[in-house]
């Protein structure tokens, strides 16, 4: 597999690309961590509403078992207690709710946070890079394999690049490659070579 070209212009701009995404994804995964933690950070009035309500809880139950002892009374003297006690459950029951809603938040803005940069470069980069790929491994297998690359190197040559590119070329090269000249086929297997960044090594 062919990761990067040989020829070193091309070389350093694919080594500086690679770098620059990799810093992007670094910085886009620690950017999504901070806003994430930033949004949980709104649940901690929640924490300390749930601490205090189950703490008055406990609290207001304990008072009730030990007026519930009374003679006579004990039970209507308990009762308020007992109603404060799950008053206080319930205000637990939804400041735990509030966190869990808080958290929610937070992990989705992590995500859309670090995530939309991340797919750009999904649908940008990552295709091209990709697509280079392929096709310089295929360029790199294809000059190793003997006679006949060289043709189908300016076959892909003519097909595929571009008009203003092929103007510039001698007219020469484009005859002799009709009549079958070695030397105008290898000149446009180097033009496609030369797109993709590869030397010629072992071309025939």
């Amino acid at each position: 597999m062919k990761l990067y070209a040989d020829r070193p212009l091309r070389l350093a701009n694919q080594v500086l690309g690679d770098v620059l995404v990799l810093v992007l994804v670094v910085l886009s995964v620690r950017l999504g961590l901070r806003a994430r933690d930033q949004v949980a950070g709104m649940a901690t009035p929640g924490r300390e509403a749930e601490e205090a309500a189950r703490s008055l809880a406990e609290t207001m139950r304990g008072s009730a078992r030990s007026v519930a002892d009374a003679p006579v009374v004990g039970g209507t003297l308990s009762r308020p207690f007992r109603s404060l006690a799950g008053t206080s459950r319930d205000l637990a029951v939804t400041a735990q709710a509030y966190q869990d809603t808080v958290a929610e938040v937070a992990t989705l803005t992590g995500v859309l946070v670090a995530g939309a940069p991340l797919l750009l470069l999904a649908l940008w980069w990552l295709p091209r890079r990709v697509s280079w790929v392929v096709e310089a491994s295929a360029a790199a297998r294809l000059t190793r394999s003997g006679p006949g690359a060289a043709d189908l190197l300016a076959v892909r040559a003519l097909a595929r690049q571009r008009l203003t590119t092929l103007a510039r070329l001698d007219p020469w090269v484009v005859g002799g490659w009709k009549a079958g000249d070695p030397e105008a086929t290898e000149q446009l297997a180097r033009l496609e070579l030369d797109a993709l960044g590869l030397r010629p090594r072992g071309l025939r």
